[in-house]
């Protein structure tokens, strides 16, 4: 019994943690470049979630261009996002940039309701996974697409980041914004690619996270959060450390919800980044003059 327990809790907690994980990459790209929190994150993969079941509606999509056209409409809506918020607001306060993101991701969700409703969708599976059984464990196809997308986007985000020259700009924009400027980088491209940047990753976590849980007109905020807390737990400082926040995460809500039920999954996940947050105060304040 305590075996199957131990076998759910890690099918369950990789699916929702590889999501998590890629919101939290997405989440520190934002924060690393900017120094902003970008709190409408869960609206972007709420938005191309829906975006993409509509396509599904209309359209046979084998699974590359399923993949390609969340990438697609997540670089859009990041870049929407980008422009009416950090964009609009560079020289702005950080709490009037804060707010902005915030009053983003309500005005997003009331679009998500105009345009789709209020009722669940179902986004169907889209990549050829089968479930795998190793012994005691299993791995759902869920868990599979999810670790799928999820690792994928990572190696490909860290090359991007290490090997491209936007990705060295971004690099450089995130270590010293001045520094960077008179080597002729020009920060406002840097910061608009990483919310770009989070947008495409937002898409593909609504790719993953549709399929498990459905499309919701206000899931967006939760999951966003999550991503938050996952990205605090990782500490924002390296891609692998993030991502692995994230999976942190999952497992221990997975196993919360195993042995506590769902009702304490919430609160316990949030008093996590309580102490995280009053345990880690000079650490960030180093993080943020860096």
């Amino acid at each position: 019994m305590v075996l199957l327990y131990l076998a759910q809790t890690i099918n369950s907690g990789l699916a929702l943690g590889a999501v998590y994980g890629l919101m939290a990459l997405g989440f520190s790209l934002v924060y690393n470049s900017s120094r902003l929190i970008n709190f409408a994150q869960g609206e972007l993969l709420l938005l191309s979630g829906l975006g993409l079941f509509s396509l599904t509606q209309a359209f046979s999509l084998n699974p590359l261009v399923a993949i390609a056209a969340a990438g697609i409409w997540g670089l859009m809506l990041g870049m929407v996002l980008y422009a009416t918020t950090l964009g609009f607001s560079l020289r702005k306060h950080p709490l009037k940039q804060l707010m902005l993101t915030v009053a983003a991701s309500m005005t997003w969700q009331g679009i998500a309701i105009l345009a789709w409703g209020k009722e669940p969708l179902m986004l169907p599976q889209m990549l050829p996974f089968s479930s795998v059984r190793m012994g005691p464990f299993f791995f759902s196809q869920d868990t599979l697409t999810a670790l799928a997308l999820a690792v994928g986007s990572g190696l490909l985000l860290s090359l991007f980041l290490r090997h491209t020259r936007w990705g060295r700009a971004i690099r450089a924009v995130s270590m010293n914004p001045l520094a960077a400027t008179l080597q002729g980088v020009n920060p406002r491209k840097a910061y608009a690619c990483t919310f770009a940047l989070a947008g495409l990753l937002a898409a593909l976590a609504g790719m993953a996270v549709g399929p498990q849980t459905m499309l919701r007109y206000d899931m967006g905020l939760g999951v966003g959060l999550k991503g938050f807390v996952a990205a605090t737990l990782g500490g924002y400082s390296s891609l692998g450390k993030v991502f692995l926040g994230g999976i942190c995460l999952g497992l221990l809500e997975a196993l919360f919800i195993l042995t506590m039920g769902a009702e304490l999954k919430e609160a316990v996940t949030y008093a996590i980044l309580i102490v995280i947050l009053i345990l880690t105060p000079h650490k960030e304040r180093q993080t943020a003059r860096a």
